[in-house]
This record gives C-alpha cells, structure tokens and sequence, in this order.
C-alpha cells in the first residue's frame, strides 16, 4: 500500500476500504476485549431490569394515583461491584486489543495479512510498557481533570471577591458566571486532540517499540503543535461523531430489548455494538497515525513498518 500524505476525506475512505475488506480479523482481534466485557454488561443488564419494568409500568399506566417505585440505579452493592469491574477491565483492556489492530492496520501497509495470533504475540510482548502507559495516562487525565475544576473555582472566586469591593457586584457575579462557562467550553473540546496524543502514544509503545515517556511525549508533540492541533481536533470531532451515529442505532436496539425484558439479547446487541464499531473506530485512528508520521519522519516510517511486520512474520 502507497505511503503518502492523505486528505482529511481519504483518511476515512482508506479506513473504510481497509475495515470492510478485513471485517472478519479486525472483528476477531477485538472480540479478546468484548466478550468479558459483554459477560459483565449483561449482568448489569439483568440487575437493571426492575427499573426498566417500573418505568414501563409508569408509561403504561399514567393516570394511576401514585408513580410507581423506581429502583435507584446501582442500588445494590453487588451492582456496583460489577460495574467497577466493568469500567477497570475496560480501562485495561482496550489498549491491548487498540493495540492488536493497530498492528493488523500496520500489516496491511506492508501488504501482508491481518493474524490475530501475530498481532497479539507483538503487543503481549510490550506488555509492561503498555501497562505503564496505562497508568501514566490516569494521572495525565486526572491532571487535566484537577486544572479544570481549579480554575473553573479561580474564576469563580476572583469574580466574588471583586464583586464584594466593587460598586457593581452583579456585574462580577455575571463575569464569574460567563467566566466559568468559557472555561467548561474551551476545556471539554480540549479533550478530543488529548485522546488523539494518548492513543498516539499507545501506538508509540507497541509500534515503535518506543519506552514510555518517550512515547508520551511523542503523542503530544505529533498532535500538539501548530500545523497538527486544529486538524486533530477536528478528525476526533469527525471520527466521535461518526462512532457516535453507529452506537446509537445498536442503543435503540438494546432499548428496546430492554423494555421487552430480554437481558441476554440486549447484551448481544450491546456486545456486537461494540465488536462492529470498535475496530473501525481503531482503524479509522491508527490510519490518521500513520498519515501524521508519513508527514513528520517519510522513511524513518517506511522502515519501522517494514521491522514490525519483518516480527509478525517470524
């Protein structure tokens, strides 16, 4: 396959064209993250049931006296339990199987094959890295997290205080209000090239066999910085919005699977979502990777993918 620099329609025309010509590996690969993961939800399904039967019953039934008593979500110990085991095996696991396509995604640029035992056998073998990474990319979130919340209260105070000297305090207080809505706007786009770095440098680990600080500081300097910045952002945009369009028709299926006190097939559904749409969200990313490095490194690129799958073959 022809490395080149891409257009922002041909990077998702190639991801299409490299999804659906590789449905069945890309599907299997993810398959190793979905199923404890659907296993999980469908408990979380079945514990969920009273409630949607309660509200069924309200919808059902509007002109009776009383509402109906509807179950506080995750009420029962045992529901959160499996719910923090769902998002910590979540967390965990999504970058090995991030990962496992990526490499597939880096296969097919070599006009090889997408295996999933080769395209496990090189991520397992970056493990550790990979599970510092994960780590690392906890506390970048959480600092990014802490930064928000401070100065969304910074604002906030300084408006109060001015406001208590000033002639005008609700002129402060519409200030501190406007202010803090500005800093929520500007900092949750911020998120989108934020996830694109991450994942830049989950790929850097695996990929470039890169260590883990190097790693994260090549995800941010490939995305934040002033020819890549307002691109990024706007291919996660795109991509979100793309991924978000399919996760909502699988939604409305499990819904309604849900009111019909179908459990397992809500599972189903839930966990084909995500067996259909998950490759194609990793493939569209790792083809946007690719394009960035073919525009920063030419043929330091070429050559890393011709190691990498030089290792898928052995």
């Amino acid at each position: 396959m022809e490395l080149r620099p891409l257009g922002f329609g041909e990077i998702f025309d190639r991801a299409v064209t490299l999804y659906v010509r590789n449905l069945v590996p890309f599907v299997t690969i993810v398959i190793a993250f979905v199923l404890p993961i659907s296993i999980l939800q469908y408990l979380l399904d079945l514990g969920s049931q009273p409630e949607f039967y309660a509200i069924l019953q309200m919808l059902r039934h509007p002109t009776r006296g009383h509402a109906p008593h509807i179950p506080a979500l995750f009420e029962s110990p045992g529901q959160i339990v499996i719910l923090i085991a769902t998002l910590f095996l979540t967390y965990l696991l999504w970058p090995f199987a991030l990962n496992a396509v990526a490499v597939g995604v880096a296969a097919l640029y070599r006009n090889r094959p997408v295996v999933f035992r080769a395209s496990y056998k090189i991520v397992l073998r970056r493990w550790l890295q990979i599970v510092g990474l994960i780590l690392l990319d906890f506390v970048v979130a959480l600092v990014w997290y802490v930064a928000t919340v401070l100065l969304l209260v910074a604002v906030v105070v300084v408006a109060a205080l001015l406001g208590k000297v000033s002639a005008a305090p609700m002129l402060w207080f519409w200030f501190g209000f406007f202010g803090a809505i500005v800093v929520f706007i500007v900092s949750i786009p911020l998120l989108a090239p934020l996830y694109v770095a991450l994942t830049f440098s989950m790929y850097s680990v695996v990929i470039e066999e890169r260590g883990v600080l190097e790693s994260l500081s090549l995800g941010f300097a490939r995305v934040f910085n002033r020819a890549e910045f307002w691109r990024a952002m706007l291919f996660a945009v795109a991509a979100g919005a793309t991924v978000f369009g399919g996760s909502m028709m699988f939604g409305v299926l499990a819904i309604a699977a849900a009111f019909a006190h179908l459990p397992w097939l809500q599972a189903i559904i839930e966990g084909l979502a995500r067996a259909v749409i998950t490759p194609f969200a990793v493939v569209l990313l790792a083809v946007y990777y690719f394009d960035v490095r073919i525009r920063r490194e030419g043929f330091d690129l070429e050559a890393s993918l011709e190691r990498l799958s030089a290792t898928n073959i052995a």
